[in-house]
């Protein structure tokens, strides 16, 4: 063990070996310095900025803008640690509005790349090019700066050793080109990768919207309620996407503190408390937030990658962000105004001449298609909270429960099926034991032929206990074990198919369920078309809304 005598004397790091542990804090991958050298030019006033990348970002990254350029006699201080023109005193870090602002990013890069940069100032004539030796010569550019990166990390190659596959690296800049290019519409993205287009977006300042289609998609814009708040010193506005579009991770979730894109425990958790039940277990609200406040009022300089930030009154930040998702998230969504089916694609409002009709009654159809012969409009209104939906039928409104119309659907379904025996059955991955009443289990294994006839397959593996291997289809999202006892009790008081149908269908819920504008128009013309069927299984779960309720509800999505 070294003793105190065996250490050097203190002394200064060298230039280089201190640029190098910065961008072991600042340059994390091909991603970081692509962000890097995007904020350069957006700070610059760039309209436009070209990105050229190759393996990913570990061969080449080329940044061009056209920004205001950079002086000739700056160029060899842009190389230094520490050297910005974006702060001059201490009181200037407590009103940052760049999106740089500590001078390390350049200075690091080039200490861990072959580097060049290459720049002219507005209303100048030359332009000058500098590469890690400091060397600076004429060089031929138009108004703006081009950065050029060859060889990351060549300097320090066991830091390549701990990048990712290509395909990894290029799908962080991917994401990372996207997060700007929804913050920073006044300014255009054009990249490629190894020479094939990847963005190409001009500046739009009047089309924020298309910015937002063309990142995100036209689904997510028709899916989405639209949020623009604002108190004292602090304005939300963005758009909330709705449980359609949900996703299976988190990489729709873009919120924005004055133009930065930020990951802060207290914003993620008042969003999360925002939609609370709203979205399916296991899925991620997608949303696109941008939140300005006073710079005052916030800490920006906490992290080197500037990602995380400290708000100095984080309790009124919390509850305004909660409760504008909140408010803006009980309005139900108007997904379409206008009628699904044009006027070759309504449904058939045939009625028997010996047949009343009353609120309940609904047109009549042939299995699953539609007659288009004596038509009437189907017209969906709104889905709320992926729960009930609003339709019109022969001009009166219906709220429709969402999840007894599918209990409705998959009761009929069973019914079917285990009378012509074609329950498809779902294996279940990891089997679930189940412990039974004795009685149960000897009638089990004495009826083993119509359990399996209503989709289930079962196998007792103990005096008590037996082990569900297969489920029907339809309830892959039930709770295995009670849908099973509830099968197993239904059979063993000898009730009859259409009730044990009714039973098991109870078991249907709402996990699992995305609604998009297909599916949800499909479930409409599922339930229309089991009007025979409600003689057996009951009215169908919709009920006609008042004029006056109607109009409150819709009223409330403006």
């Amino acid at each position: 063990m070294l003793d105190s005598k065996n250490f050097p004397r203190i002394h200064k790091l060298p230039v280089l070996v201190s640029n190098q542990i910065a961008a072991g804090e600042v340059i994390e991958r091909p991603a970081s310095v692509v962000k890097e050298l995007i904020e350069n030019s957006i700070d610059a006033s760039a309209t436009k900025i070209i990105i050229d990348i190759e393996d990913a970002g570990k061969s080449l990254i080329r940044v061009r803008d056209n920004g205001q350029g950079i002086h000739k006699d700056d160029l060899v201080l842009a190389l230094q640690a520490h050297a910005t023109s974006k702060l001059s005193t201490f009181s200037d870090l407590t009103h940052i509005v760049s999106m740089g602002f500590r001078g390390e990013a350049i200075p690091s890069i080039a200490s861990v790349s072959l580097f060049k940069m290459i720049s002219r100032l507005k209303g100048t004539k030359n332009a000058w090019a500098i590469n890690n030796q400091f060397q600076i010569k004429p060089a031929s550019h138009e108004i703006g700066t081009t950065v050029e990166v060859n060889e990351l990390f060549f300097s320090i190659p066991g830091r390549r050793k701990f990048l990712k596959s290509e395909k990894t690296e290029y799908l962080h800049i991917q994401s990372l080109i996207r997060a700007f290019a929804l913050s920073h519409f006044s300014t255009g993205f054009f990249v490629k990768h190894n020479g094939n287009p990847l963005f190409n977006l001009s500046e739009c300042n009047n089309e924020i919207q298309q910015r937002v289609i063309s990142i995100c998609g036209r689904t997510f814009i028709d899916k989405s309620v639209e949020l623009d708040t604002a108190k004292e010193s602090m304005h939300l506005w963005g758009w909330l996407g709705l449980s359609d579009v949900s996703r299976s991770q988190s990489d729709r979730q873009y919120f924005y503190l004055n133009g930065r894109i930020i990951r802060d425990k207290h914003v993620n958790h008042a969003i999360r408390l925002a939609y609370d039940d709203r979205i399916p277990t296991g899925r991620y609200p997608s949303y696109v937030l941008y939140f300005e406040i006073d710079p005052s009022l916030v800490d920006v300089n906490v992290h080197p990658a500037k990602s995380e930030v400290r708000f100095s009154e984080i309790r009124n930040v919390h509850d305004f962000i909660y409760s504008s998702l909140l408010g803006a998230l009980r309005k139900p969504k108007l997904l379409i105004e206008n009628n699904i089916y044009n006027n070759t694609n309504e449904f058939n409002d045939q009625k028997s001449s010996n047949k009343k009709s009353n609120a309940y009654s609904t047109p009549n159809a042939k299995k699953n298609d539609v007659d288009l012969s004596n038509r009437s409009s189907l017209k969906y209104l709104s889905l709320l909270s992926n729960k009930f939906l609003i339709a019109m039928f022969n001009g009166d409104e219906y709220l429709i429960d969402i999840v007894k119309a599918k209990k409705l659907i998959t009761s009929q379904y069973l019914y079917k099926n285990f009378l012509s025996r074609t329950i498809v059955m779902r294996p279940i991955l990891v089997p679930v034991a189940c412990e039974l009443d004795v009685d149960i289990l000897k009638f089990l294994n004495k009826d083993i032929t119509r359990i399996e006839q209503w989709g289930f397959k079962l196998e007792q593996i103990a005096p008590t206990q037996i082990l569900i291997r297969s489920i029907p289809a339809v309830l892959i999202y039930s709770d295995v074990i009670l849908l099973v006892k509830n099968l197993l009790d239904a059979l063993y008081v000898n009730k009859t198919n259409t009730v044990i149908a009714k039973r098991i269908a109870e078991h249907v819920n709402d996990s699992g369920t995305i609604l998009d504008d297909d599916n949800t128009t499909k479930l409409i013309g599922e339930i229309i078309s089991f009007e025979k069927m409600t003689h057996e299984f009951g009215l169908l779960p919709w009920r006609k809304l008042d004029s006056k309720i109607l109009s409150l509800i819709l009223d409330e999505k403006e």
